[in-house]
């Protein structure tokens, strides 16, 4: 029972290193895009965009499965004591992963010219791209060092080496990008696309000297193996594929949607300014230089670098810290599902599912009322771009329920059916862009809204599989118009306090600053009050219990 406790206590500990780590990867994430938005404008982050996503498909293709796979076939391998598997189920897939990393870093690097013309119509993002093959190579090393350590429930090496990664990614993309900006902006765009390959780089360097620091210790465990899985080295393989390809298809769909949409802006959003333009209309684009207005091929950078950078980067923020905050308890639907507690699979679902409206609602709300302000505080040398958050802000609340319901799936050992789900969304959000991204009226704005409606449909597929297959009742005014109501009562008090503040005061981004704590505890006050807040929502929230205690303290 001790052992039991302290394996709990050793997981916990790891997973927490491991939040902690992923949060300020993020953060940096973040950050650093600020100056590096005041070297490259909204038109660099647009070359940048489709050549980061191009990457990002080829990371899921190559490494982003691995870990998971490996880590779960290192750990059952140690625990019955089989050290030396556990170490050749780590050669086989760095040797299997060195070629996958190879052969996709050869196709990216001979393919980047044909790429960035064919899907995007743009050659200036093949220089970018071609930065970036390194990164898919060390990357793909990364991934299975990663997952080894982790299988030996060593979660500080990936830690460490995430958060150099980003660091040191985000300082060599902002130099080389300055450095560079004399040249042409295609250079600077390059030097920053860079800068990923040195993070990675620097990552793996970290991984490779804790390696040789713990290596007599592995080969020590080895030597003593005490059983064998007489398992071949083909053998092994076919594992690590089977484990990786279900992941690597689920985490693929959104990396290759994310790819359509950047061909879809670049192929479709030409001829849709071209119609402004001749009806007098490029003054509602949300571009405030006259000399980008001028350039067909500049509007178009600077709304895709918006859509990129700005929006994507923004909604994506509260979404990751609720989702820390909501898929806490995935593992306890896992365990209640091997009991057949499907009662239990019902309550804890109810319960994540109003974790995460309680903090989407008043995320969506709050860049609703105070996003282009937001925009024009963090991009202040390139301050457009605030309406796509205002209009796309409501995707928020779609992301949760979409992203917290897949969980619980996957809980549910039922990986497949989000998967499904993605899909059909994903395809209705192809039909939507065609639509959208082709009307006047709506031009960036129609990615924006395909975004939202196709997360609404994945979260409603989603939503409607549990009803009928565990028979979940989702109490929707307590999970979510609740919260929404008080959320917008936050939101309409939020808007006349920073409308009169600064009709008094002026200076807008304090004024933003002093206004936006008071509207957290506007919304939490109400939520008290009107009970869509109640001390078992705070209890099942990290310190939640402690909050209780010292409001409850004195009475």
């Amino acid at each position: 029972m001790e052992n039991n406790k302290q394996t709990g206590a050793h997981i916990l500990k790891g997973a927490m290193i491991l939040s902690i780590a992923v949060f300020i990867s993020k953060l940096i994430g973040i950050l650093y895009r600020i100056p590096l938005t005041g070297a490259i404008g909204d038109s660099g982050n647009g070359i940048f965009a489709p050549s980061y996503q191009v990457y990002m498909v080829m990371l899921t293709l190559s490494s982003v499965a691995l870990p998971t796979a490996i880590s779960k076939m290192v750990s059952e391998r140690r625990a019955i004591g089989a050290y030396e598997d556990a170490h050749r189920v780590y050669k086989v897939a760095m040797i299997y992963s060195v070629l996958i990393g190879a052969i996709l870093s050869v196709v990216l690097w001979f393919g980047a010219d044909s790429i960035s013309t064919i899907f995007f119509n743009m050659p200036e993002a093949a220089l970018p791209m071609k930065a970036l093959v390194p990164a898919i190579f060390l990357v793909a090393i990364m991934a299975v060092m990663r997952g080894y350590f982790q299988g030996m429930s060593s979660m500080t090496p990936t830690a460490i080496s995430q958060v150099v990664e980003q660091f040191v990614h985000a300082i060599v993309s902002v130099v080389l990008a300055y450095m560079l900006l004399e040249k042409s902006l295609e250079a600077a765009v390059t030097g920053a696309s860079f800068g990923t390959s040195v993070g990675a780089l620097f990552a793996l360097l970290v991984l490779v000297f804790v390696y040789y620091l713990i290596k007599p210790s592995i080969n020590k465990r080895r030597r003593k193996s005490r059983t064998t899985t007489d398992e071949t080295n083909g053998e092994l393989l076919k594992k690590i594929l089977i484990m990786s390809i279900p992941i690597m298809i689920s985490s693929s769909i959104f990396s290759i949607m994310g790819l359509i949409d950047y061909s879809m802006i670049y192929k479709i959003l030409p001829n849709t300014i071209e119609k402004m333009s001749l009806a007098g209309q490029l003054v509602n684009l949300p571009i405030s230089d006259p000399e980008v207005l001028t350039s067909q091929t500049a509007i178009v950078n600077s709304l895709a670098g918006q859509f990129s950078t700005k929006y994507t980067t923004l909604i994506n923020l509260p979404v990751n810290l609720i989702l820390t905050l909501g898929m806490a308890v995935i593992p306890a639907i896992s365990a209640a599902v091997a009991k057949q507690d499907f009662k239990d699979v019902r309550r804890k679902t109810n319960m994540v599912l109003k974790i995460g409206m309680l903090f989407a609602a008043p995320s969506a709300v709050g860049l609703m009322v105070f996003g282009d302000q937001v925009i024009r505080m963090l991009y202040s040398m390139a301050p457009d771009g605030g309406e796509l958050l205002v209009y796309g802000s409501v995707s928020i609340i779609f992301i949760t329920v979409a992203q917290i319901t897949t969980g619980v799936l996957q809980g549910m050992g039922k990986q497949s059916i989000p998967t499904i789900h993605a899909a059909i969304a994903c395809g209705v959000k192809v039909i939507a862009n065609l639509i959208l991204l082709s009307m006047p009226s709506m031009h960036i704005y129609g990615v924006v809204h395909s975004t939202s409606i196709c997360y609404l449909i994945y979260a409603i597929l989603n939503v409607v599989y549990l009803v009928r297959t565990i028979h979940i009742k989702i109490n929707i005014k307590k999970l979510i118009i609740k919260p929404i109501l008080v959320a917008a009562v936050m939101g309409i008090v939020s808007y006349v306090l920073f409308n009169l503040l600064v009709k008094v005061f002026g200076h807008a981004t304090l004024m933003m600053l002093i206004v936006i704590p008071i509207a957290m505890v506007v919304y939490g006050v109400l939520g008290l009050l009107t009970r869509t807040i109640t001390a078992k929502d705070l209890e099942n929230v990290p310190g939640g219990r402690k909050l209780i205690n010292k409001l409850f303290k004195e009475a």
